[in-house]
């Protein structure tokens, strides 16, 4: 190209056309292939790079002839293949067909050659009609036999497992991405240990793992499925699996650990007993893998506070804790507080936990240094955290970004004459717990108070020993949550009016939400819902 050639586009550099036309919209190519013979050569490849067919409305774009004329003839460029509903697969897997068929003896099936012959990556889901499953299973196998170079796959199907096992361990040398998202039978031992060594991410969900028979491992070595040779996985980066092993964790994970390399940056899986066995956790951290998420769908189904306990203790640098069950008994308890060092999140909502006191919760405001995100339970006493807990130290952190407690704070009554030290004693503590609060200037969402029973009739009312929430008991130390987004006080027997309303206006900017001065057991006055009403209606 000389210098008086004009730059158009058809004689940009490659280098340059390649790094520009792939962030373009298809409505914006669209048009541009109308404009020259040397445009159409340019842009079509991009054009029909990616093919997506996730509505109706999508669908009957190619419902002319003259669509359906230029899908067949721009198919081979297609490289990103997504179908989203299921009634449209029809239309877009291979074409089973009879070759012969004799009745008692002979029937043999072939499909018609797909026009989507040069697939990069193929996205299937859903696909769950049961009464075609073997069907669809076998034209799925179809067309990616006739897409050997698939790097990525997404299928969310029924497959039979044998069709799924050839997929991956014999048509796609070249696989690199595999999202299975459907309940699938089989053995993962032999799905692992035979998957492409070029692969990066894996996927599994619900699997049930079925050992293979003699007679299964015979037709899986005919079918390609090596039961003995050892694939090297060291491009694997991420490994997660949803389902049951059935206690073959050992016998399934161990090995397939074992061809990896320290590329592989994260396991994780739903159901599997990973963090009670010591063999696994042992090749996980010569992987250089410690676990820093311990949540509920990470554990046995049955675990009790002592392998709790164990669990945490570990050796993992722990960031979340989201425990779901109520078996966090005392031991357990304790190894949260032990190992607390690192935790940006503790969440123990609707954990029942019987081992988690208020005492335990202040021993980690005062340990966890890193500590964004407190939940505990409104409804468990264990839970509670005393004014006094509050009171005993000081908070390490001061980093909340979301804090969810049921605080107990003595309150005197009011109604009873010549109680008036009693009331300025417990305004005097409630100003020194909203001063503690106030100094997590970092906090977006406060979450406090907390249901409690009446032990006479064992129904649920408002917390009645809580912080009253007016300016007279401290609210003004809140001053400085500049960042507060949400305020929930709707389990509190609190005491705030139209004068606490219009400091929360003035001095909380960012405040958007707003529970517990409609919505609650207690009735508001006129003169707060005839407030909110005017000024903020969409605060409750």
């Amino acid at each position: 190209m000389t210098s008086s050639t004009p730059l158009t586009l058809p004689n940009l550099p490659t280098e340059v056309l390649e790094s520009i036309l792939p962030h373009l919209f298809q409505r914006d190519l669209a048009p541009c292939v109308r404009v020259s013979r040397a445009w159409h050569k340019t842009l079509v490849p991009y054009l029909w790079r990616t093919l997506a067919i996730c509505s109706n409305a999508q669908r009957r774009k190619f419902d002319t002839e003259e669509a359906q004329k230029a899908l067949r003839r721009y198919a081979p460029l297609v490289r990103d293949l997504h179908i989203a509903l299921k009634q449209h697969y029809d239309e877009f897997l291979p074409a089973q067909q009879i070759l012969i068929s004799d009745p008692g003896i002979i029937h043999i099936e072939v499909f018609a050659a797909s026009p989507f012959s040069n697939l990069d990556s193929l996205e299937m889901c859903p696909l769950n009609h049961r009464d075609v499953k073997a069907k669809q299973s076998q034209r799925v196998l179809a067309l990616v036999r006739q897409n050997p170079r698939l790097r990525r796959l997404k299928i969310d199907s029924r497959l039979d497992p044998s069709i799924l096992m050839s997929i991956v361990t014999k048509y796609l040398p070249t696989l690199q991405d595999l999202d299975f998202s459907s309940p699938w039978r089989g053995d993962v031992k032999a799905l692992l240990k035979n998957l492409p060594e070029g692969i990066r991410t894996v996927r599994l969900g619900s699997v049930v793992h079925e050992a293979q028979s003699k007679a299964q491992k015979k037709t899986s070595a005919e079918s390609g499925v090596s039961a003995t040779m050892a694939c090297h996985h060291h491009a694997l980066e991420s490994l997660h699996i949803d389902g049951n092993l059935f206690g073959h964790e050992e016998n399934v994970l161990l090995p397939f650990l074992a061809s990896c390399s320290r590329n592989l940056k994260s396991v994780s899986g739903t159901g599997l007993c990973i963090f009670v066995n010591a063999k696994i956790t042992s090749a996980l951290s010569d992987l250089g893998i410690l676990s820093e998420k311990l949540s509920q769908s990470s554990l046995p189904r049955i675990t009790s506070d002592a392998d709790l306990a164990k669990i945490i203790s570990s050796g993992s640098r722990w960031t979340s804790i989201d425990l779901l069950t109520d078996q966090v008994g005392p031991l357990a308890a304790a190894a949260i507080l032990d190992n607390c060092e690192q935790l940006e999140a503790l969440d123990i909502m609707n954990s029942g936990s019987r081992g988690l006191t208020g005492s335990h919760l202040q021993a980690i405001l005062s340990k966890a240094t890193a500590l964004r995100s407190l939940q505990a339970h409104w409804l468990l006493e264990a839970n509670k955290i005393t004014a006094s807990d509050i009171l005993s130290s000081q908070w390490a952190t001061t980093s909340l970004e979301h804090m969810d407690l049921k605080i107990d704070v003595p309150r005197a009554d009011e109604a009873l004459p010549d109680n008036s030290a009693a009331i300025q004693a417990s305004r005097h503590v409630q100003r020194q717990v909203l001063q503690r609060l106030g100094q997590q200037t970092k906090l977006r969402k406060l979450v406090i108070g907390g249901m409690a029973t009446t032990p006479a009739t064992g129904r649920f009312g408002h917390q009645r020993n809580c912080l009253e929430m007016t300016l007279e008991s401290g609210l003004d130390e809140l001053v400085d949550l500049k960042d507060l987004r949400e305020l929930d006080i709707h389990h509190m027997d609190h005491r705030a009016g139209v004068p606490e309303l219009e400091w929360m206006v003035a001095n909380l900017p960012r405040l958007q939400m707003l529970m517990g001065m409609l919505d609650t057991l207690i009735p508001p006055s006129n003169e707060v819902r005839e407030w909110l009403q005017t000024h903020r209606p969409t605060w409750r």
